[in-house]
Parts: structure tokens; C-alpha cells; sequence
């Protein structure tokens, strides 16, 4: 790897600088999409470049709706995902991103560092080589880091061999930064797998090895689907839990606003440290979650 061994100062304690309760921002390139902007034509993490203005616009639409954290539009800006679609210069795209997210975040909301999935798939179901995808991971990390996010975000993760790729990526890129990661799963009867088809436990037991600041579950799952799967991690893991339900039950009708801010109450009360929203989640929905929580439910 490119980043040196690991440093002997420990990444600075997640939990004490989380507030109780963190309401996180929403689906990003949704948003962004909804604004008008063409997935098919370029890749999302291009935009922070192509169209910073309305990277900047959705940003400062999730912080007036009450989000407490801002993500940077960096899910795809890794140099594995961006080689299929373009010739991005990584370095570039993120330190960009970072700006704008910073930039709408002010002194006031923490910068979460966007990591999402590199989209190869590691052996024995593909041949991913694992040292690359750690240098891969570790390189965006660095970026993340040297664009002064407050913590990084590691999301979307399917398979165990990635997420500790991403993991070890992350303490060599950026060893002062906390680390959260997050898994997609889908609920198949009374338990969960995640989209590649691994155990939640395989996914738990590599997060609490690789001594992760945060764990959660992002994607695939409205707030109800997801509510069993955040009561696990609570359960299973002594650090603080994420939850980024998506706005639509199985991919079908999305929620109405008010029903996605009771979702969001649910996994709040279930022991969520930081909920949010995933794909279709927008300011809105933010805004009615803010609304709910300023109401109480406990």
C-alpha cells in the first residue's frame, strides 16, 4: 500500500463528539437527479466538478432541513468505480466534494467522507485482488482526510472480504479519522443477508475485528423493513449504530414524509446513535423527521 503503516495514534473517540441523537442528511445523487441531472451520462462524483453549484444547493437543502451531518458526494469516487465510466481525476473529484460539503456544513454540522463500494467483487465469487482494493480504499481515504472531513462513512457493504478491505484501506489512509461502515441487506423471512448473500454476524464480526468507530445499515430497506436489523446491531456491537433506511417499502410506493419522519423515530427509539435516508430520501423527508424529533416519542 502507499500510505505507510499505521500510525500509533488512535482515531479520535466517535461517540463523544456525536450528539445524542444525529440526524443525518438523505439520498444525495437522488437529489441531485431530481434537480435534473443525468446519471447516465456521467457519473455522480463528476458533478462535484461538471455541476458544483448544485452540489452545493442540495447540501445547504439538507442543512436547513435540520440534517446534523452532511455526507460528501463521493459514494463512487473511487478509482476502480470512476475507470468504468470515465477518466475523473480522483484527487480532484474528492478534495471538491469535500469543499462543498464543508462549505454548507459551516462551523456547526460535522463533514462525513462518503467511502461506497468499489463494485469489484472479491474471490472466490469474482476475482478482486484485495491488496488493490485496500490501496484503492485507502487512497479516497486520504483525499477524505486531507479535504478535513470530521469522520468517514463507509457504506453499501455486501460482501465481508470488501468491508475489511475498506476497513484497512481507511486506517492506513486516514489512521486519525474515525471510521463508521455500514452494510446493505435485505430481509429474507425472519433474518437479513446482505445483497451478496452473507450472514449479518459475518458482517458484524469483521467490523468489530477491524475495530470500526460505528456500524449501521444503509439502502435496500424503508425504516419498518430495517427496524429488526438496527435492534440486532444495537444488541451485538457496543459502538454507535447508523441507520439510512431507503424512502420505498421492497423498491415500491415511497413513504409520505410523515411516515418516513415515524420510521425514523422508530430506529431513533430502537437505539439508533445517527438515522438518515438512502436513495429517494430527500430534504423533505429530512425536514419531517427534524419535526417528529423536535415533538418527542419516548
Amino acid at each position: 500500500m502507499g500510505y505507510g503503516p499505521l500510525v500509533s495514534a488512535a482515531p479520535r473517540d466517535l461517540s463523544s463528539t456525536l450528539p445524542e441523537e444525529l440526524l443525518l442528511d438523505g439520498g444525495f445523487g437522488t437529489s441531485l437527479m431530481e434537480r435534473g441531472l443525468d446519471i447516465a451520462s456521467e457519473p455522480t462524483a463528476a458533478w462535484n466538478l461538471t455541476h458544483p453549484d448544485e452540489v452545493l444547493a442540495v447540501h445547504r437543502r439538507f442543512a436547513d432541513a435540520g440534517s446534523g451531518a452532511l455526507q460528501t458526494n463521493t459514494f463512487g469516487a473511487n478509482r476502480l468505480a470512476l475507470a468504468q465510466r470515465s477518466s475523473i481525476d480522483v484527487r480532484e473529484c474528492t478534495l471538491a466534494a469535500s469543499a462543498l460539503a464543508r462549505k454548507a456544513a459551516g462551523d456547526e454540522l460535522l463533514v462525513m467522507g462518503c467511502i461506497g463500494p468499489t463494485s469489484q467483487i472479491p474471490p472466490p465469487q469474482g476475482d478482486a485482488n484485495l491488496l488493490e482494493l485496500e490501496d484503492v480504499f485507502g487512497e479516497q481515504a486520504a483525499l477524505l482526510a486531507e479535504g478535513a472531513v470530521d469522520f468517514l462513512h463507509i457504506e453499501t457493504m455486501a460482501h465481508p472480504k470488501e468491508m475489511r478491505a475498506a476497513l484497512l484501506g481507511a486506517r492506513q489512509g486516514a489512521p486519525k479519522l474515525p471510521v463508521v461502515v455500514s452494510i446493505t441487506a435485505k430481509r429474507i423471512g425472519e433474518r437479513y443477508k446482505t445483497t451478496q448473500g452473507f450472514s449479518i454476524e459475518s458482517m458484524l464480526k469483521v467490523g468489530l475485528e477491524e475495530r470500526a468507530e460505528g456500524m449501521g445499515a444503509n439502502c435496500m430497506l424503508a425504516p419498518a423493513d430495517m427496524l429488526d436489523l438496527i435492534k440486532l446491531m444495537v444488541d451485538e456491537v457496543s459502538v454507535p449504530v447508523f441507520a439510512q433506511p431507503t424512502i420505498a417499502p421492497d423498491g415500491g410506493v415511497p413513504l409520505y414524509h410523515d411516515e418516513f419522519a415515524d420510521g425514523v423515530a422508530a430506529l431513533f427509539e430502537a437505539g439508533a446513535r445517527a438515522v438518515g435516508g438512502c436513495c429517494g430520501t430527500g430534504p423533505r423527508d429530512i425536514d419531517s423527521a427534524r419535526r417528529r424529533m423536535q415533538r418527542g416519542y419516548r
